[in-house]
């Protein structure tokens, strides 16, 4: 496969698609079952209302729309010398909505962990989602990091050839492999997950 791209020195398309697609559904689906949780549904309700379950929807189609299209900048950036201006700027959105959707999930924790001690459920629920937050912001300062590295890397441009996928690939999935583990230890079965439900 990565043969016939050495050898002919074009990549193929099909290929570079199915990536981007796959990276971004990745994050993608995360999103949404953390909207889905953080709004309660299975632990205080059965599902989410559908105004809020369309107003999830149209968000994570946002974020779909531009995680492609900033992907898709970065995969070629080098071969068409992308000023630095252009790639801070097509950042920005992003990283705007990756912050309101970081405050707006953490708060409905917040606001889920309140309802949960008020109504008296067991405390290994409130406990859990009072953990859930922590990792949610053990992550965002990561995120953090990682926002961080890339963006000294675009100023900078002085990341050898050999490392340019850990800013941009690398970061990125250790944070979301440290989130993911993160959260199989929070919601590993244990005898009481029973009261979970």
């Amino acid at each position: 496969l990565h043969q016939a791209w050495n050898n002919s020195g074009s990549e193929n398309m099909v290929l570079v698609w199915l990536a981007m697609t796959f990276y971004i559904l990745k994050y993608l689906i995360t999103l949404r079952l953390l909207m889905h949780t953080s709004a309660g549904a299975g632990v205080v309700m059965d599902r989410v209302e559908t105004r809020l379950g369309t107003k999830m929807d149209i968000t994570c189609m946002v974020f779909f729309m531009l995680q492609w299209a900033w992907k898709l900048v970065f995969n070629y950036k080098y071969r068409f010398m992308l000023p630095v201006r252009f790639m801070m700027l097509i950042t920005v959105p992003g990283t705007l909505l990756w912050l309101s959707l970081f405050w707006w999930v953490y708060r409905q924790f917040h606001v889920l962990s309140e309802t949960l001690q008020n109504k008296k459920l067991a405390s290994e629920v409130v406990n859990l989602y009072i953990n859930l937050r922590l990792v949610l912001v053990g992550t965002f300062v990561l995120a953090i990091v990682v926002l961080l590295l890339q963006v000294a890397d675009m100023w900078l441009a002085s990341t050898p050839w050999n490392l340019q996928w850990l800013p941009y690939d690398g970061a990125p999935h250790m944070v979301y492999t440290l989130f993911l583990l993160a959260m199989m230890i929070l919601w590993w079965p244990s005898k009481d997950s029973w009261k979970f439900g």
